[in-house]
């Protein structure tokens, strides 16, 4: 990021932090999303300045570039003395890192820090209020109570590219469960993302998820985050996913649930154009979720190969949030880790691992 930066300053660009970026500022929060920058030069001169400039086209964004590690996002504006329109008055805020100063030019101190926020109507798409809302409420404090966004069932919905981003921003930032609840009850759930919609309409036996319907227990799951990291987030989002597709199988509740909900969230993210590097670790997750349960019963040559796999400890974090929500012992999930944890200790003992190796050939003959 910091290269993009001084690449902006050798083309003697000028930039602005915005929106996001200068709110997590302010706010003093250390975000893994985009840096938001608003700039008066041409997107011609942002052209020659990164060759892999990127043009999404969609509100708010004016071109983006992936940098490394991270990713810029423009605003083009006429002059930076006059900040980016945006829906609420508090996108508006500007920040100045040469000289370490905020900039609010539109008297919004009050609006940072009130309970609720301010819409600024103006030529937006009907849906981006109430999206740009749910990211809001989201990241920060804000409540979004008594606000007439505009959208309505039935409304044109965002393209899926804005989609996709959309969906990160909510699930990396503090409070999910609160955009996530803002767009379920404005019915953009329901139209925009029907595999999602679908768990509200699934309830959970009391005896196991006192929390509520299959809904409900998702989005208590972020609550038991360590990290709000994207592809933990994305699983804890639709882990349960195959839920209201699955069958009850005597009294087994669910049965395939998990590799049912690997292909619907698979499906899922595909449409809304996430990239296969984000899609394959979803899956994988998602249809393993259930396993770490089953670790204390299953042989070694049905453990071996996923213990191996690099997000065999993500798949523990997400077993942690699913247990914790549904208000279960965690002692569990601790007895999963010092399983996981004994296996890590003799792989590496070369007499242990040709030992568990037999088993496993054995086993499967």
């Amino acid at each position: 990021m910091v290269d993009a930066l001084d690449r902006l300053k050798e083309e003697n660009i000028p930039f602005l932090v915005c929106s996001y970026s200068s709110l997590d500022k302010y706010f003093r929060l250390k975000d893994p999303g985009p840096l938001y920058l608003a700039t008066d030069s041409a997107l011609q001169a942002l052209a020659r300045a990164f060759d892999n400039l990127q043009f999404p086209g969609l509100p708010l964004a004016d071109a983006a570039v992936e940098n490394g590690n991270g990713r810029l996002v423009f605003r083009c504006v006429d002059s930076l003395s006059v900040p980016p329109s945006a829906p609420f008055t508090v996108q508006r805020l500007l920040y100045d890192p040469g000289r370490n100063v905020f900039i609010d030019r539109l008297d919004m101190y009050p609006d940072l820090r009130s309970p609720g926020l301010t819409f600024v109507p103006d030529s937006y798409p009907r849906w981006l209020g109430l999206c740009e809302a749910a990211r809001l409420v989201s990241r920060y404090h804000y409540s979004a109570e008594g606000l007439s966004l505009g959208w309505e069932r039935g409304d044109a919905l965002p393209p899926a590219s804005y989609q996709k981003d959309l969906l990160e921003s909510i699930l990396t930032s503090r409070a999910p469960e609160k955009g996530f609840a803002l767009l379920e009850a404005s019915g953009f759930v329901e139209e925009a993302w029907p595999e999602l919609y679908a768990m509200t309409e699934v309830p959970h036996g009391k005896d196991f998820h006192p929390e509520g319907n299959v809904w409900e227990h998702t989005l208590a799951t972020f609550k038991y985050r360590k990290h709000p990291e994207l592809t933990l987030s994305l699983s804890l989002l639709l882990h349960d996913s195959g839920k209201p597709g699955s069958e009850n199988t005597g009294d087994k509740r669910f049965d395939g649930h998990a590799e049912l909900g690997a292909r619907i969230a698979a499906r899922f993210l595909r449409r809304l154009e996430f990239e296969e590097r984000v899609v394959e670790p979803v899956e994988f997750l998602v249809r393993y979720h259930m396993m770490p349960a089953a670790l204390k019963i299953l042989p070694p040559f049905r453990t071996e190969k996923i213990f191996a796999s690099p997000l065999f400890p993500t798949l523990l974090d997400l077993y942690r949030a699913d247990l914790s929500s549904s208000y279960v012992d965690e002692e569990e999930y601790y007895e999963a880790c010092r399983i996981y944890k004994a296996w890590q200790r003799d792989k590496g003992n070369p007499y242990l691992a040709e030992k568990m190796r037999k088993r496993a050939r054995a086993a499967r003959r």
